[in-house]
């Protein structure tokens, strides 16, 4: 049974870890699209405020994503490590 919860544990690490990699390069790719799509039209003005997004929720929940399932790998081996002195 350890070795299942230590898996998911490690899962919501790498989870947490994938979401902030994804919400970085949104951010970084996603005014470039506007600015294209604002090219390719060619009307009104382009602003790249326009097209930020606020990912502060997210990062949020990848954030405490990866200190629950660090927390909890820690605490899931140093049980088996106590299990296996014994």
């Amino acid at each position: 049974m350890n070795k299942v919860l230590f898996f998911f544990s490690n899962l919501l690490v790498v989870l947490g870890v994938c979401t902030l990699f994804v919400t970085s390069i949104l951010s970084k790719t996603i005014p470039l699209l506007g600015r294209t799509a604002y090219q390719a039209a060619a009307a009104g003005s382009y602003a790249q405020e326009d097209y930020i997004v606020n990912f502060t929720t997210i990062n949020i929940i990848a954030f405490l994503l990866i200190a629950i399932g660090a927390v909890s790998s820690y605490l899931i081996y140093k049980q088996v490590l106590v299990e296996t002195e014994v």
